[in-house]
Order: structure tokens, then C-alpha cells, then sequence
């Protein structure tokens, strides 16, 4: 097969790939959707601020994030089928259409989530605030946060779509494994440094890239200056180009 990349044969790899795999995609997203207006609207139920509403609420945040990660990992699925592996292998597209058909396609999913998530979470916490009787009013997450929780989510759906194609069985537990092992270890280095930085502290959270928070005789935040954020943000992004690149690498492998 002719290894160029062709726009019209890539239209038609499209077309293909949506007629198999639309449904699954549209189920998958009506599905998660409502489980995230599940756990968001009953916050609007009271006109009183509750603490348990608003853990449920947040939750969401987090449903969205391994919910739309559970669905990524099932990506590469058909290679990891010896029947369907082999009608994927010989159908006749080079493997960058077929690539990008379902990296494009997965993309759509993996942003439009988020974007819906973070609409809701907004519109119904300050359409909650304006029915409390109380002065004290729900929290929308601050931006730096939405900044972690999305390059965390990316990261994330990098690596289980890596591992959709990586591995064969399990795949979205064994990269989860692998993810977690990655994170702790990073987890683990950075409070090191932090502890050898600060005297006797009582408390230091110092999560990967995210700055110190530290607990002395009152709460210290650590940021990083301005340069140092944005380049960290860049190569947050380089990782998930990254990721990507390397599962085009092992597709090239696989159809060898």
C-alpha cells in the first residue's frame, strides 16, 4: 500500500470510521454527559449552601476525567483483535490516514467533554448562588486549577491512548499502573526537594509541576514565576505530542 498520505482517501478513512464507530462515540458521550448533570444539579435543589451537594458537584470534574480516559483506552481496540487487527492492517490507507482518522476523531471527543463540563459547572454554580439565602456562596474553581486538571486530563488521555495500541490485555489497567507508578515516583522526588528546601514543616504538598503548598505556622503557597510557568506549560504539551508520537511509532510496528 502507497504510504503518502492522500486528503481524499483520508476524507473517505473518515466517513468509514465515523459509519463504524459513530454510535459507540455519541452513546459514550450522552452517557457520560449525563452522569456529570447527575452529580452537578442537585446542588440547584436548595436554596441553603451544603458542603455534600457541593463534593458531588466538584466530583464531576473527576468523573469527566476517568470516564472520557475509559473511553480513549478502547481507541486502538481493533488492532488488538486478531480478526479485526488483520482487516485494519490490509485496508487500503497508509498508516498515518489511519492514524489521524482515529486521533481526530477521539480528539473531538476528548475536548468537547471537558468544554460542556466545565459550561455546566459554571453556569449552574452561579445560577445556585443567586437562589442562597445564606452570604456564603459556592466556589467556581479557580483558573489555575482548570489549568492542572487539564493538562492533567490530556496527560492522562495521552497515556491510555498510547496503551490503547500498547497493550493487548488490560490495556487501560496496565497503563493506569504505569501512569501511577510515574506520578508517584515524580510525586515522591518533588516533596523530597521541598523538605530539604524547609525547616520542620508541618504539611507540604508538592504535586508534579503544580508549585508548593506548605504548612508552617500558617499556609505558604509557592508558585512559579511567570517564564517558568509558561514554559512548563509548553512542555506539558510537548508530552502529549509526544505520547501521540510515540503511538504512531508502535501503529508503524504493529504493521510491519
Amino acid at each position: 500500500m502507497n504510504q503518502q498520505f492522500n486528503l481524499s482517501r483520508f476524507g473517505l478513512m473518515l466517513k468509514l470510521y465515523w459509519a463504524e464507530n459513530g454510535k459507540s462515540y455519541l452513546i459514550s458521550l450522552s452517557l457520560l454527559i449525563g452522569g456529570i448533570l447527575l452529580l452537578m444539579t442537585p446542588i440547584l435543589a436548595t436554596q441553603r449552601y451544603n458542603d455534600l451537594l457541593y463534593i458531588l458537584h466538584i466530583s464531576a470534574i473527576f468523573g469527566v476525567i476517568l470516564g472520557g480516559s475509559l473511553f480513549t483506552s478502547t481507541a486502538f481496540n481493533a488492532y488488538n483483535n486478531s480478526s479485526q487487527g488483520i482487516s485494519a492492517i490490509i485496508l487500503p490507507a497508509s498508516r498515518l490516514e489511519k492514524f489521524l482518522v482515529i486521533l481526530l476523531t477521539n480528539l473531538v471527543f476528548v475536548v468537547s467533554v471537558p468544554v460542556i463540563a466545565y459550561l455546566l459547572h459554571h453556569g449552574i454554580l452561579e445560577q445556585a448562588n443567586e437562589h442562597l439565602l445564606s452570604d456564603e456562596k459556592y466556589e467556581i474553581t479557580p483558573s489555575f486549577v482548570i489549568w492542572v486538571l487539564g493538562f492533567t486530563y490530556f496527560i492522562l488521555h495521552g497515556f491510555t491512548f498510547l496503551g490503547s495500541l500498547y497493550f493487548t490485555k488490560n490495556a487501560y489497567i496496565m497503563t493506569l499502573g504505569v501512569l501511577t507508578f510515574i506520578v508517584v515516583l515524580a510525586y515522591l522526588f518533588n516533596s523530597f526537594l521541598a523538605y530539604q528546601f524547609v525547616e520542620n514543616p508541618r504539611m507540604i504538598n508538592a504535586f508534579p509541576f503544580t508549585g508548593w503548598d506548605i504548612m508552617l505556622d500558617r499556609r505558604y503557597r509557592i508558585g512559579f514565576p511567570e517564564p517558568a510557568g509558561d514554559l512548563i506549560k509548553v512542555f506539558l504539551g510537548a508530552v502529549v505530542i509526544a505520547l501521540w508520537c510515540i503511538t504512531y511509532v508502535r501503529l508503524k510496528e504493529k504493521e510491519i
